[in-house]
C-alpha cells in the first residue's frame, strides 16, 4: 500500500500551480436589440500567451497547450522551428489518458502477487485536433519524416470516429484533384 501511495503522489502534477496564468481582459456592454430588449453582454478575452507560458503550460499535461506549442513548434511561430518535437506535442496530446495506474504487490505468506487497478481520475479522451494537425503534417510533407501513408492512416482513423474536418478533408482527398 506504501508503494501505491508513493507512485500516487509522484504522478502528481507539481508544475501545474507554479505555471503563469494567461492576461485577461473582461468586457461587458448593454445592447438593445432589434426588439427594443435591452441585453447584458459579457465577455472574456484571453490575450496570446508566451511561448514559454505555454510551454510551461504543456509541461503540466495541459493538452490544448500541447497543441498550441506544437503549433508553434511546427510553423516557427516565435520559436525555433521544431518539426519533430511539434509531432511528439501532437501525438501526446492525441493520445487518451486512462485514469488506472496498476501496481504490482507482491505475494504475503506464499500467495502468488497480484496487481491491483489504483484509480488515479478519470479516464481523459485525446484531443482529435491534434491527431488531425500529426495527419496533415505527414500528408503535406511538414513532418520531420513525412510518410504520406501515416497520415492518411490517421486521418481515416479520425474521419471514421465521426471527426467533421478530417472527414472533409479525407473525402476530398480520396475524391482526387478537381479540375
Amino acid at each position: 500500500m506504501v508503494a501505491a501511495a508513493l507512485i500516487l503522489f509522484s504522478a502528481t502534477p507539481a508544475a501545474a500551480k507554479s505555471c503563469p496564468p494567461a492576461e485577461v481582459e473582461r468586457f461587458s456592454a448593454l445592447i438593445r436589440d432589434a426588439d427594443g430588449n435591452v441585453r447584458l453582454i459579457l465577455a472574456t478575452i484571453r490575450g496570446r500567451m508566451t511561448t514559454d507560458q505555454v510551454r510551461c503550460w504543456a509541461a503540466t499535461g495541459d493538452r490544448k497547450m500541447m497543441v498550441e506549442l506544437g503549433r508553434r513548434l511546427e510553423h516557427g511561430d516565435g520559436i525555433a522551428r521544431d518539426a519533430e518535437r511539434a509531432e511528439e506535442l501532437y501525438k501526446a496530446a492525441a493520445t487518451p489518458k486512462l485514469g488506472t495506474l496498476w501496481v504490482y504487490t507482491p505475494g504475503v505468506g506464499g500467495q502468488p502477487g497480484r496487481v491491483m487497478p489504483i484509480r488515479t481520475g478519470p479516464d481523459e479522451p485525446g484531443l482529435p485536433a491534434a491527431a488531425f494537425a500529426r495527419a496533415l503534417m505527414h500528408i503535406e510533407g511538414r513532418a520531420a519524416r513525412p510518410s504520406y501513408a501515416k497520415g492518411m492512416k490517421i486521418l481515416k482513423e479520425l474521419s471514421e470516429s465521426g471527426h467533421a474536418p478530417a472527414r472533409a478533408r479525407y473525402d476530398a482527398i480520396m475524391a482526387g484533384p478537381t479540375t
